[in-house]
């Protein structure tokens, strides 16, 4: 197929047509026929500037013929991808006469812009691809993840008095016994998160997505876990669902991520 596409290339056919060759035609079909000529031409449309389009956005990537998707994030010139809780990877867009081209972490995509949300695309690799492109778009607003946060298999536990709760272990030397905290709290205040647990406390720098559905964090909890990312799933002004990734280490000293799914919080006020 490639090989007849190039012959083509290279032997173009031309048709030129001779005026003297049809018949005289009346002032009238004339000026028409000058009107759809000028119409039929190709027009220099202006071109949008791709990666304009893509940066601070996130957008489901799909792949047509092997119906998969990926979520990403690109940012000014780095881009992330939600299902691998990756860390950034540059991109950029280059251009050759008039076609833009997706550059990424060694990757190349043919890319063109089909309307103000959505882009189709050739992802170019030993099996070529087509991609579809699309803008996600924001589902709640970035302040309500700001609080305090408790699991709500946690909630009755730190609001019941009257449960009988396990003695408190010594405090560390240095620490005040008022200084415990179980069950462990989260508390997000924009571009932040941390943790308390027992005699121990964590934070972390936070990275939300521009649709409020991710967040990016190196968070040591309780357990030597590191949550790296939670998705969220549903978020009020008092409940919040998310999956958690976590990384933590296992009896071999390696570290192993794993997912725990639908957890839900409960925001609390203090």
């Amino acid at each position: 197929m490639l090989n007849r596409e190039f012959s083509a290339l290279k032997s173009p056919t031309f048709h030129i047509l001779t005026v003297s060759k049809y018949p005289k035609m009346n002032k009238p079909t004339l000026i028409l026929l000058l009107i759809l000529t000028v119409f039929g031409c190709k027009k220099n449309v202006e071109q949008k500037n791709i990666a304009n389009e893509l940066r601070g956005n996130t957008f489901d990537m799909f792949s047509i013929e092997e119906k998969d998707t990926l979520t990403i994030e690109f940012k000014d010139s780095t881009y992330t991808v939600f299902e691998y809780s990756d860390r950034e990877l540059p991109w950029r867009i280059a251009t050759f006469d008039n076609n833009d081209i997706l550059v990424f972490d060694n990757r190349l995509i043919a890319i063109k812009q089909i309307d103000d949300n959505s882009f189709e695309g050739l992802f170019i690799s030993e099996k070529d691809y087509e991609i579809k492109i699309k803008k996600r778009k924001a589902k709640w607003g970035k302040e309500l993840l700001n609080g305090i946060w408790i699991e709500e298999q946690h909630h009755a536990l730190f609001f019941n008095d009257s449960t009988e709760k396990p003695p408190l272990p010594p405090a560390p030397p240095g620490v005040s016994i008022e200084n415990f905290q179980y069950p462990p709290l989260y508390i997000i205040d924009k571009d932040s998160i941390s943790t308390k647990y027992f005699y121990q406390e964590s934070k972390s720098k936070i990275n939300v997505n521009n649709t409020v559905e991710f967040i990016k964090m190196n968070l040591h909890s309780e357990f030597n876990k590191v949550e790296e990312q939670w998705e969220i799933k549903n978020l009020t002004d008092s409940i919040m669902i998310i999956d958690r990734t976590l990384e933590r280490e296992n009896e071999k000293f390696s570290f192993l991520k794993t997912k725990e799914k639908n957890i839900k919080l409960i925001k609390i006020n203090r």
